[in-house]
């Protein structure tokens, strides 16, 4: 008996990827909207690996942007109770407080047998028991400095919260604001080191206060940083482990270090969308997402840490070496209580702008 070709070539996708979904066109779905993070090449990643093979086993075309977490939660809010995005791309910390929300739905694992194989703490659940957010990467925030211009003026490398506070960077340092996850995450982190937490931030704002005489500028955006570091203006800046690996590409000297008194767990997530069409692509798309081979796209081109140990096993020496943040320093990140971080969130933030501009 003779076999379409695209039945093989579908079959063939499936073992390459781990699916068992059927492969088949959905009648009520033939475009995927999708929301993604904005993170270095990751809509380009997304769209060269996965939009064909999606595609070639469902008949879905995808339709991906790129923007912030909190323009994402504001836009699908906005959409309910139809929305027409699918798969929400957003930081973990937001994710938690959106689908607290009722803007996700739970994700069946089974449905998606790559997802199946992450880290346990790649798993975000709902009061019970449900998992509703997949890590997509992981991410610590702490110091981000220019070697080349550290050696040059003789200062020794960061390796603590404290180094802020070093004299000869007067003028050189950024701080991130917390209407960034990662500035949040910084300012919890800094309370937690005098006693304080989620719940109590005053030393988080001391703390930043007395950094001013030797602040540059206070960022809210990654991008923000990196024009400033490749400007030379600042030679060190908080933010995430991320940025090191890309920014290095484009030949810049830049180091990430995780301060000796651990650093915060910021890490992207990916949720589906309560009551959104295409629901059997939107499994076949994180199936996709979580395949050995996307994963180490991802580590390669975007600089991210994978939740996929099977990514790890599978990098070179070579790329390995070349990251910032890897497996043997997961136990150094600090997990936060972000529920409990969103019900103060908007305070600080308001408390920021008045008190630190």
């Amino acid at each position: 008996m003779k076999i379409a070709t695209a039945i093989v070539a579908t079959a063939a996708l499936a073992a390459a990827t781990g699916s068992i979904a059927p492969a088949k066109a959905q009648d009520a779905c033939t475009e995927m909207q999708v929301f993604l993070s904005i993170s270095p090449n990751h809509r380009e990643d997304v769209m060269d690996y996965i939009a064909p093979r999606l595609k070639e086993a469902t008949g879905v075309d995808l339709v991906a942007e790129a923007i912030g977490s909190a323009n994402m939660v504001e836009r699908i809010s906005a959409q309910m109770p139809q929305p027409r995005i699918t798969i929400a791309h957003w930081d973990v910390a937001v994710g938690i407080a959106a689908c607290d929300q009722g803007l996700c739905t739970p994700i069946d694992l089974s449905r998606a047998p790559n997802a199946q194989n992450l880290y346990d703490w790649a798993y975000t659940k709902t009061p019970e028991g449900e998992t509703n957010i997949l890590a997509t990467n992981v991410i610590g925030v702490g110091l981000l400095y220019n070697a080349e211009e550290f050696e040059k003026n003789d200062i020794p490398p960061p390796t603590s919260w404290e180094d802020l506070s070093r004299p000869e960077l007067k003028g050189r340092i950024s701080i991130t604001a917390p209407a960034s996850t990662w500035g949040t995450a910084a300012l919890v982190q800094w309370s937690k080191m005098q006693g304080g937490g989620e719940s109590d931030i005053e030393a988080g704002f001391d703390k930043a206060k007395s950094l001013m005489d030797n602040m540059h500028t206070v960022h809210t955006w990654s991008s923000e940083l990196s024009n400033l570091m490749q400007l030379g203006e600042v030679w060190m800046g908080t933010t995430g482990s991320n940025m090191a690996p890309a920014l290095r590409a484009q030949g810049l000297p830049l180091r990430w270090v995780m301060p000796e008194e651990g650093g915060p767990l910021v890490g992207g997530g990916v949720s589906l969308v309560k009551g959104a069409p295409c629901e059997d692509a939107a499994y076949e798309y994180l199936n996709l997402y979580y395949s050995e081979d996307f994963q180490l796209q991802r580590i390669k081109n975007g600089g991210l840490a994978s939740p996929l140990p099977a990514a790890w096993e599978a990098l070179s020496d070579e790329d390995r070496q070349n990251m910032d943040l890897g497996p043997n320093d997961f136990d150094k990140l600090v997990n936060f209580d972000w529920r409990e971080i969103a019900k103060h969130r908007p305070e600080w933030i308001e408390r920021w702008q008045r008190e630190m501009q």
